[in-house]
């Protein structure tokens, strides 16, 4: 995705991020594994807010794809928001969206990550329950 394609203001939810001093490498600046780490905090956060009774050790996710696009380095000092949304959705899986940006909303990444829907106590995947759709759509429509 190219970086003047991207719309901060189609976000609507934010997770304040802590750079943290082992997150930065020999470079100076944050790991770019460690992106992930900020943008599963930010899906965490996003899903706990909208879902706070759900035990997601019973009916939760798994992950089958991240993709990353790298625009700038984030460093110590900075102050660093991860945009959660959710794009699309299918049977089983729904899309996330995330960005990483600065206090003066520098977009430092943008994530597309599809998370499958998964029953852990038979094992299986499992259809996007219907009141997850609901409240989801419901909350990324409100303007």
């Amino acid at each position: 995705m190219k970086k003047e394609d991207i719309n901060i203001s189609a976000f609507r939810h934010f997770t304040p991020i802590q750079v943290r001093y082992i997150d930065i490498d020999l470079q100076g600046h944050v790991n770019n594994a460690i992106f992930l780490s900020y943008i599963e905090q930010g899906r965490v956060v996003y899903l706990n807010t909208l879902f706070p009774d759900n035990d997601f050790k019973k009916q939760g996710l798994i992950i089958a794809r991240t993709e990353i696009d790298y625009f700038e380095p984030i460093f110590l000092s900075d102050e660093i928001l991860c945009g959660t949304r959710v794009s699309e959705f299918g049977n089983k899986s729904f899309v996330f969206e995330n960005i990483l940006i600065d206090k003066n909303k520098q977009l430092k990444c943008f994530a597309k990550s599809v998370m499958v829907c998964f029953d852990y106590i038979e094992n299986s995947t499992i259809l996007v329950p219907d009141d997850w759709k609901l409240k989801i759509k419901s909350f990324e429509e409100r303007r």
